[in-house]
């Protein structure tokens, strides 16, 4: 079934607008990702009947209500199908992303997405993300790493640290004057992510182990859905010291 149009109907509810163009390019992604959802495991099978809420909305949700600046460089650490990094991509082409799999299979796929879609704003990389992170190409680049339902917090924490290991200067007030009324201005350098069941353990045990990281919990607020399992949702930010 179709739920596009819900999708779109929720999406402006919750005050993120998505115009025409961007529109085709999410059908599009979904028609790409189900095509090759069925012959590599990219997404849960058991999602795939409700895709456009258990994987895209999901993924575009913490846009809801956070803000990142123009020209940021953003890390998506295990990105699998491109979840989250292609549907950011998709809403904000003034971002440059990359996406990161240890899984070879999967990121030759996720090049032939981004070569339908044609987005210019994102790059793939293959290699485990503490590989990754001591090389000289890519170690302080990032302002912000993203990881959707990837591994414990501790763990994220420190595969990100080095991607994003030194803060980025102070905005201008054109850039501030972007950000939309009501969002919250993510700080640099950040992790966000998405985490499902109890968070107490992980958060208590990341913070033992990591004590200079800020941690908090934000909840993934999503007005007039009905779909049933992302209200137990979260997102959880790391800023970095």
């Amino acid at each position: 079934m179709d739920h596009s149009q819900e999708f779109l109907r929720i999406c402006k509810k919750n005050g993120l607008r998505i115009d025409e163009g961007q529109f085709d390019l999410f059908r599009y992604y979904v028609r790409l990702l189900l095509d090759w959802n069925s012959k590599i495991n990219l997404v849960s099978r058991r999602d795939v009947e409700n895709i456009w809420f258990s994987h895209i909305l999901h993924s575009l949700a913490p846009w809801f209500g956070l803000w990142l600046p123009s020209g940021w460089a953003v890390l998506d650490i295990g990105s699998g199908g491109g979840l989250p990094g292609i549907p950011l991509a998709i809403l904000r082409s003034d971002l440059n992303i990359l996406l990161l799999d240890s899984k070879e299979k999967k990121t030759k796929v996720l090049a032939e997405i981004l070569s339908e879609l044609k987005l210019r704003n994102v790059q793939v990389v293959n290699g485990r993300a503490e590989d990754v992170g001591r090389s000289g190409d890519y170690a302080c680049r990032f302002s912000a790493v993203l990881a959707r339902g990837v591994a414990p917090l501790t763990d994220l924490i420190r595969w990100a640290r080095p991607f994003v290991c030194q803060r980025v200067g102070g905005l201008s007030e054109a850039e501030l004057q972007r950000v939309e009324p009501g969002k919250r201005l993510l700080d640099a350098p950040s992790l966000l992510a998405w985490k499902g069941g109890d968070l107490e353990y992980e958060i208590k045990h990341a913070s033992r182990s990591l004590p200079r990281e800020k941690i908090e919990v934000l909840p993934l607020v999503i007005k007039g859905i009905q779909s049933p399992g992302l209200e137990e949702k979260q997102l959880v930010l790391i800023s970095f010291g």
